[in-house]
């Protein structure tokens, strides 16, 4: 047993017998009966934070917003944030070399570019080299009582990265846990693992929780042709096996404090996880066995008063370090890139690390029913160096030259910032006020941010000459929610958002990973409104209508037109709507909804991408979700639908050879998965799950002219083993 693993035995050894020494009387938890058989009314009023910072109904919070408790996040079988994602309004499964990803609002999705902010119990968990939500299978629900979805601009509060959406996972606390604990065991026909334990406990002084979770899977691998366009003896395209292999492990610590330490709570998060590129990192299948790993590990510290007084306030810290351990095949032996032959093909190792430190401090006032916020926070980001940077070909200073495998030592990953820190400043504020005649209440928001940084504008110069940049943005949110009785509500919301250039974007150097973009690369933006209808028709159904208009502007994704650049190549004008049914009836719950994208306008700044400025491509004009639950007393059953039209290609999505090895849209398809499980005890549940029930053919759009499209997993079933203790 390594020192890790002894130390985290000794932690569960002490957490486990410390929380039998306690009487559980006190919990105010709810019973197994209560659990699966939740309200309407109750789920429609569960109270959100993220919207407004302070505690709200979501009928009354000032965005288009949806909270998923833990119960539904079990009926459903959501097994990661993603899951969840394809199940609301406006969001759809999307595709990315190995990365699975959420397009929104008619808007494809890419690996790089994720326009989504995460927070964990208020806090920021957004990667800091590409700035990306994590919202696949690398973040686990477990530690989640639920989860918090924004639709839509979220800038005016958080800042960067709060585009098309903000999601919060509100951790628990222990007498928030059934019993002692919650433990998963999920085991997939297709040689898939997920296992999940959460354990806690508290007094009068303070509490404790473990949550650990392990993922692993063989992924979706099969036979694809690929970007290569490597042919056989008569001129046919090859086909290579994908790789998908993943595998994944979180480790969560919360310590919080109660009575005279309340509002203090510590949490550490380290999350590990392996992968491989798929399609490959170039969309060429590696020829040779790749090896790539990364891990986090974010500290926070954060304290708070919240007793309804004239005055409240937080502060919040976090340190964040991003490890990454790369050894990656671009380009098979014999190959070329219309300049210059590879013999022994194209490999790169790197192994470096990236540092953050941020910072909160944020003041409540309560002024005649008047909630006014105002806020700042700081981040540094930091680059040091790299541990390991080599290739088989000599990248430094773009000098793309053979050498017959010969390794050659490259220079930083990041040398435009080489020990040189990125700053970040934001300042906010938000008014919301009194109810107007017990109907009408008005939020205004707004937040400044500003990144800062020196920088090395031409690393070939033997003197490192140094400049400096700076982006700034104003990102103001207004919304009316007019509460006409107990029955009509109606939203109307305007809102901006930005994101500006990640770090990957601006600072890749002697390296074939990326192709930054430092001197001419601007900040991303959106404008947002959304007028949304809410109609509790009765006591068994809820009904939602929205409908919405959103500008994104200089979208930043690879150019195909400049190597792979990361630079500002979209510009879109996209209009919609939303409608939402939500119901419950005795034993019966369920809900169903249908989105609608129509582009309206768009600006493509690279001229080998064809502009659609009339209909929406690379992504799907119509989706429809539905789900319904049975719950028994002894068992329950769900089915979970997901529908999505067809997927129209650009004009310039085709040529000669591609068009003759995939169709000219991608077929519109439809999924179900069904989950039965048997309670055999209060505490114990066992599950049989089916995903694809119908074992549909399903495809995801590959963007550009390439033969391929991503084809998603046939049927599988799951075994779900569910124990409370």
């Amino acid at each position: 047993m390594n020192k890790t693993n002894k130390i985290l035995f000794i932690f569960l050894y002490f957490l486990i017998n410390y929380s039998h020494s306690y009487s559980q009387d006190s919990k105010d938890t709810l019973s197994i009966e209560d659990y699966y058989n939740m309200s309407l009314d109750e789920l429609m009023n569960i109270e959100i934070t993220s919207a407004s910072k302070i505690s709200q109904k979501q009928s009354e919070a000032p965005n288009i917003i949806t909270v998923i408790p833990k119960n539904k996040i079990n009926q459903y079988n959501f097994t990661n944030i993603n899951e969840i994602l394809y199940s609301q309004p406006g969001f759809f499964p999307s595709y990315d070399y190995d990365r699975r990803t959420v397009g929104f609002r008619g808007m494809f999705e890419g690996w790089n570019n994720n326009h989504y902010l995460i927070l964990i119990d208020g806090i920021p968990f957004n990667d800091n080299l590409y700035q990306s939500a994590y919202t696949w299978e690398i973040t686990p629900l477990i530690i989640s009582k639920s989860v918090e979805i924004i639709r839509g601009t979220g800038g005016a509060l958080y800042g960067k990265n709060a585009m098309n959406g903000v999601i919060t996972l509100n951790t628990y606390n222990a007498d928030q846990i059934e019993n002692i604990g919650i433990s998963n065991f999920r085991i997939e026909s297709n040689n898939t693992q997920v296992y999940d334990f959460l354990v806690g406990n508290q007094d009068d002084r303070f509490g404790m929780i473990l949550g650990i979770n392990h993922y692993q899977s063989t992924g979706n691998e099969y036979n694809s042709y690929d970007g290569s366009l490597r042919t056989d003896s008569l001129g046919n395209l090859m086909q290579y096996k994908t790789s998908d292999a993943r595998s994944s492990s979180y480790l969560f610590v919360k310590l919080y404090g109660k009575g005279e330490l309340e509002g203090l709570s510590f949490q550490y998060h380290e999350q590990h996880w392996d992968y491989k590129t798929g399609h490959g990192w170039l969309f060429s299948i590696p020829d040779k066995n790749e090896d790539l790993k990364e891990f986090q590990r974010i500290l926070t510290l954060k304290y708070t008063t919240d007793n309804q007084s004239f005055f409240n306030w937080e502060t919040a810290l976090k340190y964040q370090k991003h490890h990454i351990d790369w050894d990656l095949r671009f380009l098979p032996d014999n190959s070329n890139d219309n300049i210059n032959t590879y013999p022994k093909g194209i490999s790169e190792l790197l192994e470096t690390n990236t540092e953050n430190y941020w910072a909160r401090l944020q003041s409540k006032f309560n002024v005649h029913d008047h909630i006014i916020i105002v806020g700042a926070e700081s981040d540094i980001f930091i680059y040091s160096g790299d541990e390991n940077h080599s290739s088989n070909i000599n990248l430094n200073l773009g000098e793309f030259s053979d050498s017959n495998n010969t390794e050659f030592n490259l220079d930083p990953w990041f040398e435009y910032i080489h020990k040189q820190p990125v700053n970040n400043l934001a300042f906010y504020v938000q008014m919301i006020s009194p109810k107007a005649f017990d109907k009408l209440q008005f939020t205004l928001s707004g937040r400044y941010d500003q990144m800062f940084f020196n920088y090395i504008n031409d690393i070939t110069d033997p003197t490192k000459p140094k400049s400096s940049k700076t982006f700034k943005m104003f990102t103001p949110r207004i919304a009316i929610v007019y509460i006409a009785n107990n029955k009509f509500t109606l939203k109307a919301i305007y809102g901006k958002a930005f994101r500006t250039p990640s770090p990957t974007e601006m600072f890749g150097s002697n390296t074939y990973t990326l192709a930054s973009n430092i001197e001419n690369i601007e900040p991303e933006k959106s404008d947002n409104i959304d007028i949304e209808l809410e109609w509790n028709i009765n006591a068994h159904i809820n009904f939602k209508f929205n409908t919405y208009w959103v500008q994104f502007e200089d979208i930043i994704t690879y150019s195909e037109a400049v190597a792979n650049l990361s630079t500002n190549v979209f510009s879109q004008e996209t209009v919609g709507l939303e409608t939402e049914l939500n119901t419950s009836f005795n034993k019966f719950s369920g809900f169903i909804n249908y989105s609608y994208a129509h582009r309206i306008n768009e600006k493509i700044s690279d001229y080998t991408i064809a502009e659609s400025d009339s209909k929406v491509c690379w992504a799907p004009a119509h989706i429809i979700n539905s789900g319904i639950i049975y719950n028994h007393n002894l068992f329950y059953s769900s089915l979970l639908l997901h529908y999505q039209s067809k997927v129209e290609r650009r004009d310039s999505d085709f040529d000669g050879i591609v068009s003759s090895y995939r169709p000219n849209t991608v077929d519109s398809w439809t999924n179900l998965d069904f989950k039965f499980a048997y309670k055999i005890t209060p505490s114990t549940e066992l599950a049989l799950i089916v995903k694809n029930l119908t074992n549909a053919d399903r495809f995801l759009i590959k963007n550009y002219s390439y033969p391929f499209d991503y084809k998603l997993e046939k049927r599988s079933f799951w075994v779900h083993f569910l124990f409370r203790f």
